[in-house]
């Protein structure tokens, strides 16, 4: 049996290729894009899984069929755009079968293990989920979001903004975001929110943003508010374990104050591969899609 594990973030895809029941990796890599189905226009979307396809051919000398592909995406909330991304997928890759999951509760399995507790994920967005499947956070870049990588960004770009027209104070941070987009005006810095990936290139900033006053400032601010939301959680749910995971905890300062925050909770971090969970766990995912219909 041959599965491809494929985990669609928000600023990056990664790729896992395995013989699950040998519990062999046959290659990995990642595509520096992105996919979320709220925010990806399915003609990038499509092009993403035409890298990963001929990644895949050049790298196994032609590689075309594969038992099983079993997808994580953010966005996936949405059974109506899990089945049109589905439907995507079989334009591109010859399987078995093919499965589309939630990037959410993939990691609810995948790190809780059937434990209580609550899981906690600082992406390019970000949510809290308990055991149970109760939520706080996750309502998309419009309307939340707290302490991911693009609402991070974005409010880097506010306060950019506001000190241009007057009402923050300066902050080596702004020369810091002006060069990393190669940009010398203020409008050519708008444009970035024009293009089609900009969610990516609005939170791909947060990973290079230098620690100076005000991006502590707006780190702490924004988990302040995370935080609140997980302990009301955790309060309903009445668990005392937390489990977090994303990108944003690489940041040591980011750890540094969520666990400070969250301290008379008994804390785990998980720095697990999904992508690599789906491809040598295949067969549990396969099992359990059929009892889901």
């Amino acid at each position: 049996m041959i599965a491809l594990g494929i985990d669609g973030g928000g600023t990056s895809t990664k790729v896992c290729l395995a013989i699950p029941d040998r519990k062999v990796v046959i290659l990995e890599f990642s595509i520096p894009c992105g996919i979320n189905l709220t925010s990806t226009p399915s003609d990038i979307q499509l092009e993403i899984l035409n890298k990963i396809r001929d990644e895949i051919n050049r790298r196994t000398s032609g590689l075309e069929f594969f038992d099983s592909v079993i997808i994580s995406i953010s966005g996936g909330g949405s059974s109506s755009r899990r089945l049109n991304f589905k439907n995507l997928v079989s334009t591109v890759f010859r399987a078995g079968k093919i499965i589309v999951l939630s990037d959410i509760e993939v990691l609810k399995e995948i790190v809780l293990k059937g434990r209580t507790g609550i899981l906690v994920i600082c992406g390019t967005g970000s949510i809290a989920i308990s055991h149970t499947g109760k939520r706080v956070g996750g309502w998309g870049h419009l309307f939340g979001d707290e302490a991911s990588a693009f609402s991070i960004s974005l409010e880097i770009f506010r306060r950019f903004f506001e000190y241009i027209d007057g009402v923050e104070e300066y902050d080596k941070i702004f020369d810091v975001l002006l060069n990393f987009y190669k940009v010398t005006s203020v409008f050519d810095l708008t444009t970035i929110q024009l293009e089609s990936d900009f969610k990516r290139k609005i939170a791909s900033f947060t990973e290079h943003a230098p620690l100076t006053p005000l991006v502590r400032k707006i780190i702490d601010e924004q988990l302040t508010k995370l935080t609140q939301k997980i302990s009301y959680l955790a309060s309903t749910e009445n668990v005392s374990d937390i489990y977090y995971f994303g990108g944003t905890f690489k940041n040591e300062y980011f750890t540094q104050v969520f666990c400070k925050k969250l301290h008379r909770f008994n804390l785990h971090y998980s720095d697990i591969k999904p992508h690599v969970e789906l491809a040598l766990d295949a067969p549990h995912f396969l099992e359990a899609s059929k009892n889901n219909t």
